[in-house]
């Protein structure tokens, strides 16, 4: 078996992966708005925690039509080597993979803002009126200084 013709059966059964994963998710979407009612008792007796599912209905049949459309793309473009669907295959994996990107950065960018702006008013304010009454605070607090205490005693140790 050559190389191109491996990459071409890999991308075949990866893409069809893809595909077959996509039409569950759409037929749950599908269930979950048409007969939510009989899922929530299945998925009650299962999970209870899982109970919001019901909620995510029309996202899970985006997703699910998406990545049927995704796996599509990529099987046939595979199988029939159509260069026209690979292109718009790499072209939306692309797109994805950019925003992707673009959304790292911007967490990463304003990680710190949104932890001082926690650390500033939420954390101390709690730390002022409620260490010492709340059990589960205090408690939480109290673990985590510590554990801040020995990795500080282990460094001062080392070093």
């Amino acid at each position: 078996m050559s190389c191109f013709s491996f990459l071409k059966t890999m991308m075949f059964i990866f893409n069809a992966i893809i595909f077959l994963g996509g039409a569950a998710v759409l037929g749950i979407g599908i269930w979950v708005k048409v007969d939510g009612g009989s899922f929530l008792k299945i998925l009650g007796s299962a999970a209870p925690q899982l109970m919001q599912v019901v909620n995510v209905g029309y996202l899970c049949m985006a997703v699910g039509g998406f990545l049927i459309l995704m796996g599509f793309l990529g099987c046939c473009g595979a199988v029939k080597e159509s260069r026209c669907m690979l292109m718009i295959f790499f072209i939306i994996i692309l797109l994805i993979f950019i925003v992707e990107i673009a959304g790292a950065v911007v967490v990463l960018a304003f990680s710190s803002l949104i932890f001082i702006e926690f650390l500033g008013n939420k954390a101390v304010k709690y730390l002022r009126d409620d260490y010492g009454g709340a059990n589960e605070l205090t408690a939480v607090w109290n673990a985590t200084m510590k554990e801040v205490k020995s990795k500080m005693t282990c460094t001062v140790v080392i070093v």
